[in-house]
């Protein structure tokens, strides 16, 4: 099931997202600037918070990190070293899902009984249940969160308990969107940047 989509327009939506943006960028610029003074190009990032959890090194490998892992190939900066300190002391981005998800009183699991017992199951994306969607700094901007009155609907197998069950929509500042209108609107934007190049 596709998520509900939100065209920001005012309002809280508007300046949670322009905030989120500013974020972004500062923690890109602080991960910038830690690459550059460790000497590597190749980083990872936190998913949760965008800073920066790992590196790869061209050459030897700094006395502050680990052996690369297998997996990834990425040196992760040892306990208790000052290079562990600083990434795990800087400051990221707030996670958008729960931001979202408790500004907004956004449900992410429905809990139900039936006759024969009960269940309880989280919805959308985990880790990523709601987000913002921009193309710059000055827009567009939207934000998605699952469609909790139509996943009621659909997992309807009792009594759905609150506060899933009476979830509506209600973001003063947006409007909700077909997907289709939000790729018409990336489309348009990429129009116009690439008509300002020629």
């Amino acid at each position: 099931m596709k998520d509900a989509l939100f065209l920001v327009e005012s309002g809280k939506p508007l300046e949670m997202i322009q905030q989120y943006i500013q974020d972004v960028i500062r923690v890109r610029n602080q991960n910038a600037a830690f690459a550059k003074e460790l000497g590597v190009e190749n980083i990872w990032t936190d998913r949760m918070n965008g800073t920066l959890s790992a590196v790869e090194f061209p050459g030897l490998i700094h006395p502050d990190f680990s052996k690369p892992k297998r997996r990834d190939g990425g040196s992760r900066p040892k306990k208790g070293t000052e290079w562990y300190k600083r990434l795990t002391s800087a400051e990221g981005t707030r996670n958008a899902a729960s931001w979202i998800a408790d500004e907004f009183g956004i449900p992410l699991s429905v809990s139900y009984k039936t006759e024969h017992g009960s269940g309880w199951s989280a919805i959308g994306r985990p880790l990523t249940e709601c987000g913002f969607l921009f193309m710059g700094e000055n827009g567009p901007y939207a934000m998605w969160a699952p469609d909790v009155p139509a996943i009621v609907a659909e997992r309807a197998r009792g009594v759905i308990d609150e506060p899933a069950a009476s979830f509506r929509f209600n973001i003063p500042g947006t409007r909700r969107i077909p997907h289709e209108e939000w790729e018409l609107l990336v489309a348009q934007y990429k129009f116009d940047k690439l008509s300002k190049k020629v």
